[in-house]
């Protein structure tokens, strides 16, 4: 399997978004229940795609029976990503024990670098730990398997009405689940999170357009930066540009509830591009062209120089995201030409066999009675 995403504040490791409940059928374009196949389809695209570093659950599987969904659903990402895995839909302690069993099969087989599994486990706004999901929690931690202790308030909703206020409470949130796992078991591998957002004005749903979004998930990783652990946050370029060390890249349409695969080849795009955004320029001899800018002088042009045409070949053009210089771009239809395309051809190394075996057999006396 790939290299384990290493949290020590040194690189921003792009995570896909989780977990919606509906997908958007790559065949007919309809709108319809996720399944574990659509599970397996995005796992394995994630794999395929250069700019996410692990798959975080992306569906619930809706054709799984509820007792072994969680296990069924980490399987299938494991036969379908090398990437590490995190699961969002762990609620019960009976299925993150499931988890750990399974955990411990792929350390005692070797085939994993660093922790096999992580989880995110939410605090209910306001200022409510869920039972079932902080034991499940406590059993990650008591594992050494890495736990986000995530907020996700709404402001207006679940939250004061103010970037300032809705803030203050996703943090205070994170830190109290933190907490808990930390005196329960000391040294728990513990990521901060804070997914603050903003209600629609008029129908109270969760509203991603609100122009402060990208503000408030810049000030939320700076204030998991301060507490000194490594911290889990959402947004685009000015979310990057404060380092968190995971960052939620997308996937999911429909405030996120809703898988669309294309959406996905945009959204890996898009994060090539915020990479380039935020890294630091080059400010050396050759970029700076002082002496290029003294020979062209004045009234001149630099098309035709070499060090124009060197340099070019670095420039970016979008493929997959809508361009405003051809309204006609079809972007979309393009994502979902290159989404299929990555599905049919590229390859994913099986788990071993007995491996396999093994996590199969955990999976099924996860069903049983």
């Amino acid at each position: 399997m790939e290299p384990e995403v290493s949290l020590d504040g040194t690189r921003i490791h792009a995570a896909t978004d989780g977990c919606g409940s509906n997908a958007v059928d790559r065949d007919t374009g309809r709108k319809r229940p996720a399944t574990l196949a659509d599970v397996a389809a995005s796992a394995r695209l994630v794999d395929a795609l250069d700019q996410f570093d692990l798959y975080w659950m992306m569906v619930s599987a809706q054709d799984v029976p509820r007792e072994r969904r969680v296990a069924q659903e980490y399987l299938t990402a494991l036969r379908n990503t090398g990437k590490p895995v995190q699961m969002i839909d762990m609620g019960r302690p009976e299925e993150a024990e499931t988890l750990v069993r399974m955990a411990s099969a792929l350390n005692a087989a070797g085939v994993v670098q660093g922790p096999p599994v992580s989880a995110l486990v939410s605090v209910v706004s306001p200022l409510r730990l869920d039972p079932d999901g902080t034991q499940a929690a406590l059993a990650f931690a008591a594992a050494g398997l890495p736990i986000v202790a995530c907020s996700m308030p709404i402001a207006g909703v679940t939250a004061p009405a103010t970037s300032a206020g809705c803030l203050l409470l996703a943090h205070a949130e994170s830190l109290a689940l933190a907490t808990i796992l930390e005196i329960a078991s000391p040294g728990a591998p513990v990521i901060y999170c804070s997914f603050a957002s903003f209600a629609h004005g008029r129908t109270g749903a969760t509203n991603y357009a609100d122009p402060r979004a990208e503000w408030t998930a810049a000030a939320a990783a700076q204030l998991g930066r301060s507490v000194g652990i490594p911290c889990f946050s959402s947004g685009g370029l000015l979310a990057m540009m404060a380092r968190p060390d995971i960052l939620s890249g997308g996937g999911l349409l429909e405030t996120s509830t809703l898988l669309a695969l294309e959406q996905l080849v945009i959204e890996n795009e898009a994060l090539r591009d915020c990479r380039l955004a935020a890294a630091a320029p080059d400010l050396g001899s050759d970029a700076l062209a002082t002496e290029l800018i003294a020979h062209v002088g004045p009234g001149g042009n630099f098309l035709a120089q070499r060090h124009t045409l060197q340099h070019m070949k670095q420039f970016v053009l979008p493929k997959f995201r809508e361009s405003s210089d051809d309204v006609e771009s079809h972007a979309r239809e393009r994502a979902l030409t290159e989404a299929r395309r990555l599905l049919e051809s590229h390859p994913v190394p099986p788990l071993p066999a007995a491996v396999d075996a093994t996590l199969e057999r955990i999976v099924n006396e996860a069903a049983s009675p």
